[in-house]
């Protein structure tokens, strides 16, 4: 697909790597799996923003990120597990977990779940490259996928895992009332990605972004953001990208 005009990429990190879906101002789509991030930029150069379930804006002792609290409070009571603490700077380019945790305890007085250092590599990956292509930092957004179904579902947080085929359907159906060719994408990615490379809920977190991003490039966009550190030593925003859904929906 070759996006008409505007577009906007949700982005969702997978066992492959990423998988991203592309819907233009036509409201077209294409959703493609990628080995690196950087090939999604490449494929899809001129987008209006990349919303990414990644984070963006590490933490170290002078700038600690304060937005998972506050994630986790517009999550309650359901979903608030789908919140993790990540690693700081430091622990995000140490060689091993061991060396992480000691890392993020002396710095943060935390450690580190295996879960958040599993993902840490995807991390890295994300902050070289925005470090290295500053043109790109202002549509390089972090986006928590939850967060995004929540500000569109009035508030709500999604009542099932996303895992689960209850799960599926609720965000499906929730995603479809803003984005008719929602059970499109999805149908689409999930007979054309082998599961062991891209899961079911890694489409939907994806769509979800984008669908977010398609909205918000209409009405614009909103973010959550800490009242005090809201940028790393390096000046990048530590934020999350979510769509306000105005009164007419």
């Amino acid at each position: 697909m070759n996006p008409k005009g505007k577009y906007i990429i949700g982005i969702d990190a997978c066992k492959l790597g990423w998988v991203a879906v592309c819907i233009d101002q036509s409201q077209e789509f294409s959703i493609s799996k990628h080995q690196t991030f950087s090939s999604i930029i490449y494929t899809y150069p001129n987008a209006e923003k990349y919303l990414v379930d990644m984070v963006i804006g590490l933490a170290d002792k002078n700038h600690l990120r304060e937005i998972e609290k506050l994630a986790r409070e517009k999550l309650k009571p359901n979903r608030t597990s789908t919140v993790f603490t990540p690693p700081c700077r430091e622990a995000v380019y140490e060689k091993n977990y061991d060396a992480a945790k000691k890392k993020n305890i002396a710095i943060t007085g935390k450690s580190i779940s295996i879960q958040a250092w599993n993902i840490v590599p995807k991390i890295r990956e994300v902050d070289k490259f925005i470090l290295k292509n500053k043109n790109l930092r202002s549509k390089i957004n972090e986006a928590h996928p939850e967060l995004c179904f929540a500000s569109l579902n009035n508030g709500k947080p999604m009542q099932f895992k996303k895992s689960t085929k209850e799960g599926e359907d609720e965000r499906l159906t929730l995603l479809s009332h803003f984005y008719p060719k929602s059970k499109s994408v999805f149908e689409e990615g999930s007979k054309s990605f082998l599961k062991k490379e891209v899961k079911n809920d890694d489409i939907i977190d994806a769509l979800g972004l984008a669908v977010t991003g398609l909205l918000g490039m209409q009405n614009g966009f909103d973010f959550l953001i800490s009242k005090n550190k809201k940028q790393d030593i390096h000046g990048l925003e530590m934020n999350m990208c979510f769509y306000k859904k105005n009164k007419s929906h």
